[in-house]
């Protein structure tokens, strides 16, 4: 398991099961047009690993943060009902991401846990409609053992040369083939 397997679970588990439906984009740079929303982004954020082994095999408890920002649009109504039905639309997305990260058996069947969720809001009112964005932040623990890293480049052994320099010249070679 690396970071990069938890995005791709991440992505399929929040997949059809927002109000986004299937307008889930990783990583999803490009600005979005009013009349694709609402729609999710979701990206690797970070990682970072803690070691978990003083020698031996290397071990880590990693940590990758994974970004989802949602945006949802309402139009300008009175009284600011425009806004308000923006930003309980955004709420209401973060909800649902939440929900279906938190319910995906395939994600929590390769991770140890979700460490953290972190969400902030953000509004703005230009033009005809009032745009609402949510981002959350996933802090999602999983371990890294050495199956996890490259294995260490070797050349095949057909011989073992086991002469002493110090010793009388006495040696053994052993063919291994």
């Amino acid at each position: 398991m690396i970071s990069t397997d938890l995005l791709d679970l991440v992505v399929t588990a929040i997949g059809t099961s927002t109000d986004a439906g299937a307008r889930v984009y990783s990583p999803g740079d490009w600005p979005a047009m009013d009349e694709n929303l609402p729609l999710l982004k979701v990206r690797l954020l970070r990682e970072s690993r803690q070691s978990i082994a003083r020698s031996g095999a290397p071990q880590f408890t990693t940590t990758a943060t994974i970004r989802i920002i949602g945006e949802v649009a309402a139009y300008a109504a009175e009284d600011n009902a425009g806004a308000s039905v923006a930003q309980a639309a955004a709420w209401q997305l973060k909800r649902q991401v939440e929900v279906a990260v938190i319910n995906s058996s395939p994600l929590f069947a390769q991770i140890q846990q979700i460490a953290a969720m972190r969400s902030d809001a953000a509004f703005s009112a230009e033009g005809d409609k009032h745009i609402a964005g949510i981002q959350i932040d996933l802090d999602i623990e999983f371990y890294e053992g050495p199956e996890e890293f490259a294995p260490i480049a070797d050349d095949d052994l057909s011989e073992a040369d086991l002469s002493a320099s110090n010793y009388s010249p006495i040696a053994v070679i052993i063919p291994l083939i």
